[in-house]
């Protein structure tokens, strides 16, 4: 499938869809419960503590913004860098607590689900990676035009 075809718009259009429905579950309970996500962030024992709660308020706003501009589509393209540089940092966090046998939960989703790092948490990162790598790389899709020629071709 060529990315430039109007399979690929729409394939580029479900990609935004996905990664953008993704972190905003990821966000909104990080959100709703920074402390929360602080602990899950300490048990990676990857950061000085002096960072953690910085992070946990900081971060889950920024996969909101990145999820709005995805689903928006300001800037998509941007987001889906944003994203991607995200989720490699996330999946690299998880690689090494697997690697050095630190048992915990992602926190990926805050308390709203548990899930227990694994190799399918890395795995599910490298695909939306790949997701997110079709948006910012692939057509650049303006939903306005996109509605603009679809309610036009009605008309006719």
């Amino acid at each position: 499938m060529k990315l430039d075809s109007g399979a690929g718009r729409v394939a580029v259009l479900c990609a935004r869809a996905l990664v953008a429905g993704v972190f905003t579950w990821a966000a909104i309970p990080k959100l709703v419960d920074p402390a929360q996500f602080a602990e899950s962030i300490a048990n990676y024992h990857l950061l000085p503590t002096a960072v953690i709660g910085p992070l946990a308020a900081g971060l889950p706003v920024l996969e909101l913004v990145v999820a709005v501009a995805l689903l928006v589509g300001v800037h998509a393209r941007g987001a889906a860098l944003v994203a991607i540089a995200l989720l490699v940092v996330f999946a690299g966090g998880m690689a090494q607590a697997i690697l050095r046998g630190i048992d915990l939960d992602c926190g990926c989703f805050g308390a709203a689900t548990r899930a227990q790092v694994t190799w399918w948490s890395v795995g599910r990162n490298a695909g939306l990676s790949v997701a997110a790598s079709v948006v910012a790389f692939g057509p650049e899709v303006d939903l306005r035009r996109l509605f603009a020629r679809s309610s036009s071709a009605a008309k006719t």
